[in-house]
């Protein structure tokens, strides 16, 4: 890949691709961390079209990240299961990207719903701005399991923002 597509993906995709990361960790700098390791990834074996470039380096950041995952669940103790999980009530992350308070409490509670999938699927359809084909490629489930994922996280999201005092 040539220096000057280089720069302008990593212009074009890295803010995306760090709130993915923070969907995913919860961390700021694992989140920086999984973005350059991403970029590196994705420079090294480049020879995609733009169009695909975009859906790999977010698989490539969901598979570090599930292979990071790994490694620290196998070499933690029960002790230090919880320094693994970030405080969901510390400062926001997102703060840099996201300034109105709308957008941040909203991003919380995306960030916190369960199961994980149901973060994944709503960050890469709104904030990734994904289509359904490309969603269900990069979390690697079919299209019909996509679209169900998709319409019970948006169900629970919903939920969870009535509950909110805040008017969304």
């Amino acid at each position: 890949m040539k220096p000057d597509a280089m720069e302008e993906a990593y212009k074009k995709y890295h803010k995306e691709l760090y709130l993915y990361a923070l969907s995913l960790c919860r961390d700021e700098t694992l989140a920086e961390d999984l973005v350059s390791e991403t970029f590196y990834k994705g420079f090294i074996g480049s020879n995609r079209s733009e169009e695909n470039f975009k859906y790999w380096l977010f698989r490539i950041l969901k598979n570090h990240f599930i292979d990071l995952k790994r490694k620290k669940q196998a070499s933690l103790t029960l002790d230090t299961y919880e320094t693994f999980i970030p405080d969901r009530s510390a400062k926001d992350p997102s703060k840099n990207y996201l300034h109105k308070d709308r957008n941040r409490r909203l991003y919380n509670h995306l960030t916190s719903l369960e199961p994980e999938v149901y973060r994944e699927v709503l960050y890469l359809f709104y904030y990734g701005s994904m289509s359904i084909r490309a969603i269900s490629k990069t979390i690697g489930r079919s299209e019909s399991h996509t679209k169900t994922t998709l319409y019970r996280a948006r169900k629970k999201l919903g939920k969870v923002l009535k509950e909110d005092s805040y008017e969304f």
